[in-house]
């Protein structure tokens, strides 16, 4: 079944509007994607460019493996990010992830169908691995007030619907984290709900072959954007001005956003977490950052540089623990191939002294679109939160250290992105870690 007829009607006017219709066209959906100076600048790198249809085929077919697996009739997604990786049809994805008011309906076998907000339908138009696409019926507080209860019901209705078309008897599906009022309203359809982040992490976790090429794409966006950075990095400039100019840089490359404002500059480099600020950068301080850079082809580049401002040598305080935190990677690197277990790298891998050293809060963690599953914990954290498992050849996983002195004194951060191969692994950051200079190895 389609959308009510009224709905259908409205879908209809909608693409009557000649602008709506050459909004929707394939030709001008592209100019979305990255343009000048990255297509240049990737050229000049050597680098392909990924085939997003292929890429698209490659992560539907990885969600539905999951599905079968687990004997699911579909996966209901709400994350923005989930809906990204099923389709690579963006649309204000900040705003959804507080708004749940788009989601998307991937049935294990059947016509993927998504619900979009109101007169956004025509963004998708261009499609082919979307079947339809309906408006929503929104039952958050803000987009439905005192009709919350009502709206959830007709969504759910909705989905019941499907279900029942494409499930073939079998009512069990994975949800996104929903509010309260919609999951009652699936529950009350006589639903079987589970989490569809089960479903959808190690979906997301072994990357395509166009995948990998997109990555390779971000991460030299990334790597452009640092080095201008770098470049720009001067005594009585605040953290934020330099920040700043790192989002332009990512942006102008075709980039979504950073997940986290991590940027920091001399004391306020020690204890790690403290966000940009109106901290003036001084002569001889470190400036540490972290990017969390969701950038080129919605790929996120998470990677950890620490420099010295001014360019002058480290003090024996900021020395000792850099020496410390590159060897933490370093180290850890040479730990990763395909059949090793989270267990073997959270045991194996080189720490400084805990009882010395502030460290970080994982030593690896998956990285695709942004920070994902694994995350792989210290042996001082295992009985509590670790968890084991196995990587596998075309994971990507980011190789972190933190070293900040119990002592005091400043703190060094370090992250390297690094591809699990058939045969080992490779960095995917090859950028020297030492603090006055950003270059390729």
């Amino acid at each position: 079944m389609g959308a009510p007829a009224g709905a259908r009607a409205r879908i209809r006017a909608t693409f009557d509007d000649p602008l709506v219709q050459r909004a929707a066209t394939e030709g001008n959906r592209v100019l979305l994607g990255p343009g000048e100076p990255a297509i240049s600048e990737w050229a000049a790198a050597g680098l392909t460019l990924p085939d997003l249809d292929a890429m698209q085929h490659y992560r539907v077919g990885r969600i539905r493996e999951q599905l079968v697996q687990r004997d699911l009739a579909g996966a209901l997604l709400f994350d923005p990010m989930n809906l990204m990786y099923a389709t690579h049809a963006p649309n204000m994805q900040l705003w959804f992830l507080h708004n749940e008011a788009r989601w998307l309906w991937v049935p294990t076998e059947g016509p993927i169908v998504l619900f979009d907000y109101s007169a956004c339908e025509f963004l998708s138009a261009h499609n082919p691995m979307i079947a339809e696409v309906r408006p929503t019926t929104c039952f958050t507080y803000f987009l439905a007030g005192e009709r919350v209860d009502e709206n959830a019901s007709h969504f759910a209705a909705e989905i019941a619907e499907l279900v029942r078309a494409d499930g073939g008897g079998n009512i069990r599906i994975a949800v996104d984290p929903v509010p309260v009022a919609a999951s009652n309203a699936l529950l009350a359809e006589g639903l079987v709900l589970s989490d569809a982040m089960s479903v959808m992490e190690p979906a997301r976790s072994v990357k395509g072959p166009d995948e990998i090429l997109a990555m390779r794409c971000s991460a030299e966006a990334c790597r452009v954007a640092c080095r201008k950075m770098f470049e720009a990095l001067r005594p009585g400039m605040t953290e934020q001005e330099l920040w700043g100019l790192l989002w332009a840089e990512m942006f102008s490359r075709g980039g979504d956003w950073m997940e986290c404002r991590l940027l920091s500059a001399g004391a306020r480099t020690h204890p790690w977490f403290q966000e940009c600020s109106s901290n003036v950068i001084q002569e001889g301080d470190l400036v540490a950052f972290d990017t969390d850079m969701v950038g080129s082809y919605s790929m996120m580049t998470d990677i950890s540089r620490t420099w010295i401002c001014g360019g002058g040598p480290l003090d024996a305080q900021q020395r000792h623990v850099f020496d410390l935190a590159r060897q933490q990677v370093e180290c850890n690197i040479d730990l990763l191939r395909p059949g090793v277990t989270f267990h073997e790298l959270c045991h194996k891998a080189w720490n400084p002294p805990v009882d010395e050293y502030r460290q970080y809060s994982v030593l690896y963690h998956g990285v695709g679109q942004c920070d994902e599953w694994p995350s792989i914990t210290f042996p001082e954290s295992w009985e509590r939160v670790g968890y084991d498992g196995v990587v596998q050849a075309g994971m990507v996983l980011t190789v972190e250290s933190y070293v900040g002195a119990y002592a005091g004194g400043q703190g060094v951060k370090l992250e390297n992105q690094v591809l699990i191969t058939e045969d080992g692994h490779e960095n995917l950051s090859p950028w020297t870690l030492e603090p006055d200079t950003f270059d390729l190895l």
